[in-house]
C-alpha cells in the first residue's frame, strides 16, 4: 500500500513525491531565475517551493521562478503562492518579536542574578560554544553584488537576512541608516544564501550597504547562524564582540559599542 507523508516545512506542507513509491523525478538542469542548477532530483513541493538535491548540495527555490512547463507539472498557483507566503512572513514576524523578547528577558534575569553587564557593554558569553571574543572565520562568500567590501581596519556588522522574510526586511532601513551614519568606521555587510533574482525582486527598501551571496550557508555554519534575521558584530581586528538579534543594535549603542573598541 502506497503511503503519502506530509514534512513540515517553514510552516507550509510539503508533498514527499517519494512516498507514492515512484521514481524520483530527475532532470539534468533545473534554472531558477538567473540560477541554473545541475544533477536534480526533485524531494517534494509545497503551495510556494520545491525543494530538490542537486550536483553541489540540497536547495529549494520559488516556484515563482521556475519555467511555466515546471510551474504546471508542480500545480503553481500564483494567488495561493501569494497568500501562503504572506501568512509565512506574519508568522516569522510573531516568532522573531517572540524571540527577541524572550532574549531580552534572560538578559535581564542574568543581570538580576548578578552577572556582570552594563548598559555599555557588549553582550556576555552564554555558554562555552558562544562565539564572542573569538577570531571570526574568513569574510568569503560565493557572490558579491557588487564591489566586495573593504573592511580593513574598519568595524563590521554581518547582516544574516532572507529576501522573503518580513523582518529582515523591515531591518533593513535601519542597517541603511547605520551604514550611513557610521560609514567611517563601520561596514554593514549583508550575507544571504537565496538568489540573486530573489533579492532583485525583493519589495520594500533596497540594501544600500555591501552585500554577498553564500548559496551553501557556509558562513551562517561557522559562526553558528540558525535564524534571520541575525547580526554578527566584529571589531577591527576580526574579533567577535556581539551575535544576535539585530533590533539591539541601535545607533546609540552601536556608537557606545564603537566607542570601546577604540580604547
Amino acid at each position: 500500500m502506497m503511503i503519502l507523508r506530509f514534512v513540515l516545512v517553514c510552516g507550509l506542507c510539503l508533498v514527499d513525491f517519494c512516498s507514492f513509491g515512484a521514481a524520483v523525478l530527475k532532470l539534468d538542469f533545473l534554472k531558477a531565475g538567473a540560477t541554473t542548477y545541475s544533477n536534480v532530483s526533485i524531494l517534494g513541493a509545497n503551495t510556494t517551493d520545491l525543494y530538490f538535491k542537486h550536483a553541489h548540495g540540497i536547495a529549494n527555490v520559488k516556484l515563482k521562478y521556475l519555467t511555466p512547463d515546471l510551474q504546471r507539472r508542480f500545480s503553481y498557483d500564483a494567488e495561493a503562492a501569494a497568500e501562503a507566503e504572506k501568512k509565512q512572513n506574519e508568522e516569522d514576524l510573531l516568532y522573531q518579536n517572540a524571540l527577541a523578547s524572550s532574549i531580552a528577558a534572560e538578559a535581564a534575569k542574568s543581570s538580576g542574578a548578578g552577572a556582570k553587564t552594563t548598559e555599555e557593554s557588549l553582550s556576555d558569553p552564554i555558554s562555552e560554544r558562544s562565539l564572542l571574543g573569538k577570531s571570526a572565520p574568513p569574510l568569503e562568500v560565493d557572490k558579491w553584488l557588487g564591489e566586495k567590501p573593504a573592511v580593513e581596519g574598519k568595524v563590521v556588522l554581518l547582516s544574516f537576512w532572507a529576501p522573503w522574510s518580513l523582518p529582515c526586511r523591515q531591518s533593513i532601513s535601519d542597517l541603511n541608516a547605520l551604514q550611513k551614519k557610521f560609514h567611517e568606521k563601520l561596514v554593514v555587510v549583508g550575507i544571504c544564501s537565496e538568489s540573486e533574482t530573489e533579492i532583485a525582486e525583493m519589495s520594500g527598501p533596497k540594501l544600500e550597504f555591501p552585500a554577498g551571496i553564500d548559496a551553501k550557508g557556509r558562513l551562517s555554519a561557522l559562526l553558528g547562524i540558525t535564524s534571520v534575521p541575525s547580526v554578527v558584530l566584529l571589531d577591527p581586528k576580526g574579533v567577535i564582540r556581539y551575535e544576535g538579534h539585530p533590533s539591539a543594535v541601535t545607533e546609540k549603542k552601536l556608537q557606545s559599542w564603537m566607542a570601546k573598541m577604540s580604547e
